[in-house]
């Protein structure tokens, strides 16, 4: 490790880290149904957890129960879905899976993207970006995956100063403002437009991808509406600096 890496061992050992979560599973055509399977009535059958079973650790009966208890009372297609994209996660995945991610998204998206918690939204959108079958939908699926990452990481630092995620900073005396990384100018609150645009940009990227239109206007609003984000924030600070020039 050089005195300049945060990660021990740089990019080479992040690239074996995931490497190494990525290894193929063993047995996929155990358990995932034909790529022609009637998808409507999985959303009304629910999951019933196995009995407990000692499997191979990369055998995907082994993930497929882990999921199946996950999901125990969920509808079928919300397990059917996580074991697609499970699958899609790793090397050489089966065609089959990929065939039922999009056609999973083409028939059923909406109910998905209304049914569905935040964090298998977000793991569509990954997947999306790895197995889209357009420049558009690759490039929605990493910018919506990213920027929820993003929050997740941002805001969770946030959390150690025991703020409220609806709290924003307020300013510490009157001394000259610390630089951010890498030696870029900071955010302006007074006239700041790049959360708007970088907001916008998905926004129109999600009108024009009807595959993932519900997915992604899901993800969206939910930024619109959310209170304790970043997002929400910035707007409130902006808020308070309008109404103290007032």
């Amino acid at each position: 490790m050089t005195a300049d890496e945060i990660y021990d061992g740089g990019y080479p050992a992040l690239r074996d880290f995931l490497e190494e979560r990525q290894r193929s599973f063993q047995g996929t055509d155990q358990v995932l149904p034909r790529a022609d399977v009637v998808l409507a009535p999985l959303k009304s059958r629910l999951v019933v957890a196995p009995r407990l079973e000692r499997l191979p650790r990369y055998s995907a009966s082994a993930k497929w129960q882990d999921l199946q208890i996950q999901f125990d009372g969920a509808p079928e297609l919300w397990c059917l879905h996580a074991m697609v994209i499970a699958c899609l996660r790793r090397k050489g995945p089966p065609e089959t899976a990929r065939s039922l991610f999009m056609r999973i998204w083409e028939e059923e998206g909406q109910w998905m993207a209304e049914t569905l918690n935040v964090r298998w939204l977000i793991s569509a959108a990954t997947t999306f970006a790895d197995h889209g079958q357009t420049g558009d939908e690759r490039a929605l699926g990493m910018g919506l995956s990213v920027l929820f990452d993003m929050i997740k990481l941002h805001d969770s630092e946030r959390r150690l100063t025991g703020l409220t995620g609806n709290d924003p900073f307020r300013r510490q005396g009157a001394g000259r403002v610390p630089g951010i990384a890498f030696g870029m100018q900071g955010y302006s609150f007074k006239g700041g437009d790049l959360d708007k645009v970088l907001l916008a940009r998905l926004a129109q990227l999600a009108d024009r991808t009807p595959r993932m239109r519900a997915l992604a206007h899901t993800m969206l609003n939910l930024i619109m509406s959310e209170r304790r984000s970043i997002f929400a924030r910035v707007q409130m600070v902006k808020a308070r600096r309008r109404g103290a020039q007032m």
